[in-house]
């Protein structure tokens, strides 16, 4: 049990994002028509919430109409096997392939554009090489891998703007009896009704009706969702709660399981003994039932997503309470049972949102962002819970423990998650921003636009309420009188981003690099402390992208331990101004000193890159203090009987491989640093050498034999840095004079350089 509260550590790719803008209408400039209808309908649209008389739509429960319209309006699924994935958007469907970790189309269905963009219900077949999508009218469309449209389901009945013959369950079975048939599809509507259909695909793209059911004598309020048990041949179907007596547990809380059977009735419903004593009675009491005529309890709670865990034996389901069940399948026995207000974290809001104005406004009601609102599998023993606040968390299907860490990871409103496949889910969010242009002649006559976003909202304004507004639009319209005028809104334009995001299980490594990668610094070195990680290759891709200079030396190269890999950028790495390019050298030295090749022989040294100590003044007594000049003199005695101990630790007749390596790197870094110095003079002194340092040509110089360098010179009639050449590499440039000087051109008198021949004593 202590793997299963393990920690996940995790990471996020954005994988895709779709930009939408659309210009929104000024709310209150309503067209006359439309405020005079409303007027005349309000009355009666205020009787009718009162009363409660059920229309069409009524047949579903508030409470879940509420949810699903908290949904973004695009739809992701993604196939059994996790390899293909598709998001359904306003007017097409993307196919996306996990072959390039989702990045690109390889399908494109086109949809009509659909009025209920929440309702419509997408699915994969077992194979995953058909796709079909449900409109909010009930119409099924099958497509191909390629997004070819296959055929059209029409529904047999359908009504316009009636919701309640939505598809609630899309499931393709695995197998079809009929060898003609390649699979069979069955929906179901939220009125309960099913349809079973074989689907023909290859030569002859057909469909046929095979059967139909209706589950209506259980569920008198609708179905809300269905899924299929492959290994159990079980469809396991929610509705809304139960509250008679002499059912079991799990139809109390709206949740049945019903056998597949291979024919008439097609299904049978798996009961218990408290099932079957209470079937007669329910009978009884439907005939007494006056539901339609009263006003139904708009708190009624029922199951609004379920999801089974990969082996099958667990169902998680989630109620329009909040309330987060497990069951054991197939018993439908309760395992366990999290309330809304007993979950962590289900009041917290994201902290963006407390520091925008704009986002305040819309968590006047915060608890309608508290329930669930989607819930898939991350693994046998952990769920993936996302809320209408954007707070997702993997949670112990133990102790509901968050195992993302301390707190949630925030996506935007209302997001939907995948299953989760080799460590790694996917999920679909929607971030909503609002512009408002303000016109050139207008300033104070949007002092009302405060509110705006709330008093707009037809859930929180009552129906009473509504009518007077409709009243008093009506009358503006009449009498055109200046006390009727509704408030002149801002016209508004909305920008929505859709953005496709996976969170991955990781390794520390891998997430350390990744990190680097994003030049994460901050978070990348509180990994390496939290797992005792290489800290260096952080500062190694800070040190590779920076300018070197005093500065990034001591934030970055200074930092890092590996001896070999500093002195590779010493000897290597030539800076673009001269004073960095000196302090470089310098700090090479200082590595490659006796100490480092002390620890090297003593095999002390791990790898580091050693710095010489510095002397402890502290030992030094007050008394000792004295001029500035005889304290110098003191130190560089001190330094000279501390390295003439050193040199006698050093049998340079026995130096390892490494020690030979250091001896060689420091010979380089002091040639390097000594051409710098010619290389200034030749410019003119250190000042001059600011403004005439080339990088390139230093390059090249500090490594070139410097014979050839004379040579050069002495062609391009350049007598002053010849002079200099001579003056600081005698030793190996004189024994060449005459044939460097030979170079010069005939063009340049022999009177300039004359003081470079030499001369007869």
């Amino acid at each position: 049990m202590a793997g299963e509260e393990e920690n996940v550590l995790y990471d996020l790719l954005v994988h895709s994002e779709w930009l939408q803008e659309s210009e929104a209408p000024p709310r209150g400039n309503r067209e006359r028509g439309s405020v005079i209808v409303k007027t005349i309908s309000g009355p009666f649209k205020f009787l009718v919430q009162y009363v409660g008389y059920s229309h069409s739509s009524s047949l579903l429960s508030p409470s879940f109409l509420l949810l699903v319209n908290k949904q973004i309006n695009w739809q992701l699924v993604v196939a059994r096997n996790g390899k293909l994935l598709a998001v359904v958007q306003d007017q097409c469907i993307e196919i996306r392939s996990a072959r390039d970790e989702f990045g690109s189309v390889i399908g494109k269905c086109i949809v009509p554009k659909d009025p209920h963009p929440q309702w419509r219900c997408v699915t994969w077949s077992h194979d995953c090489t058909l796709l079909a999508y449900a409109e909010s009218t009930g119409t099924v469309r099958v497509f191909d891998l390629m997004g070819s449209e296959l055929f059209i389901i029409l529904p047999a009945t359908s009504s316009a703007g009636d919701l309640s013959y939505a598809v609630a369950g899309l499931i393709f079975l695995e197998s079809s009896d009929n060898p003609q048939c390649s699979t069979e599809l069955l929906v179901v509507n939220y009125r309960g009704q099913l349809k079973s259909y074989l689907v023909s695909v290859g030569t002859h793209q057909s469909y046929q009706e095979n059967h139909s059911f209706n589950f209506n004598s259980h569920y008198s309020h609708g179905v809300i969702t269905v899924i299929y048990h492959c290994d159990h041949k079980l469809l396991l179907v929610g509705g809304c709660e139960i509250s008679e007596k002499g059912v079991s547990k799990a139809a109390s809380y709206g949740i049945t399981a019903w056998r597949v059977l291979s024919g008439a009735p097609y299904y049978k419903q798996v009961t218990n003994y408290e099932d079957d004593v209470g079937t007669s009675q329910r009978g009884f009491l439907k005939m007494l039932n006056f539901q339609g005529f009263w006003r139904r309890e708009s708190k009624q709670d029922g199951v609004f997503k379920m999801s089974l865990s990969p082996d099958g034996t667990l169902l998680a389901v989630i109620h329009f309470s909040g309330q987060l069940t497990l069951w054991e399948i197939p018993s439908l026995r309760q395992q366990k049972e999290w309330k809304q207000d007993v979950q962590d974290g289900y009041d917290a809001i994201n902290p963006d949102w407390v520091k925008s104005v704009e986002k305040r406004k819309k968590i006047k009601d915060k608890s309608s962002f508290y329930p669930l609102c989607d819930v898939n599998w991350w693994a046998d023993n952990a769920v993936i819970l996302a809320r209408c606040s954007g707070a997702l968390t993997v949670s112990s299907v133990r102790t509901l423990k968050n195992l993302l860490g301390q707190s949630c990871e925030w996506f935007e409103p209302s997001p939907e998650v995948s299953a989760a496949h080799d460590g790694s889910f996917m999920s679909l969010e929607c971030e909503v921003k609002v512009a408002y242009k303000r016109h050139r002649l207008e300033t104070n006559s949007f002092d009302d636009d405060e509110g705006e976003e709330d008093s707009d909202s037809d859930e929180e304004s009552s129906a009473k309420a509504r009518y007077f507004s409709y009243v008093k639009q009506g009358l503006y319209y009449l009498t055109e009188m200046e006390r009727f005028a509704p408030p002149r809104k801002r016209p508004r334009t909305i920008a929505k981003t859709y953005r496709l995001v996976s969170l991955r299980s990781t390794t520390p490594e891998e997430l350390y690099q990744r990190k680097i990668d994003n030049e994460e610094y901050g978070e990348a070195l509180a990994l390496a402390q939290a797992y005792d990680l290489d800290s260096d290759l952080v500062y190694q891709r800070q040190w590779r992208k920076s300018s070197v200079n005093i500065a990034s030396i001591q934030d970055y190269l200074s930092k890092i331990r590996k001896r070999s890999w500093v002195l590779h950028e010493c000897v290597e790495r030539v800076p673009e101004n001269v004073d960095a390019a000196r302090e470089l050298l310098q700090y090479g030295l200082k590595g490659t000193d006796l100490e480092a090749l002390i620890s090297i022989g003593k095999r002390e040294d791990g790898g580091r890159f050693i710095l010489p100590g510095d002397v402890d003044i502290d030992e030094i007594p007050y008394e000792g203090y004295v001029s500035p000049v005889e304290e110098m003199q003191r130190r560089k005695e001190k330094e000279a009987a501390r390295r003439q101990e050193l040199l006698q630790l050093v049998d340079f007749s026995m130096l390892t491989l490494e020690q030979k390596e250091l001896c060689r790197c420091r010979l380089k870094l002091l040639i390097y640093l000594n051409r710098l110095a010619t290389y200034e003079e030749i410019l003119g002194g250190p000042h001059a050498a600011e403004r005439g340092y080339d990088s390139e040509f230093f390059k090249k110089f500090r490594s070139q034999n410097i014979v050839l360098s004379a040579r050069t010179y002495a062609r391009e009639s350049n007598i002053q840095a010849l002079e200099i050449l001579f003056t600081y590499h005698g030793s190996d440039l004189l024994p060449h004079r005459l044939a460097i000087l030979s170079n010069f051109p005939e063009t340049t008198t022999p009177h300039e350089y004359c003081f470079l021949l030499p001369e007869a004593r």
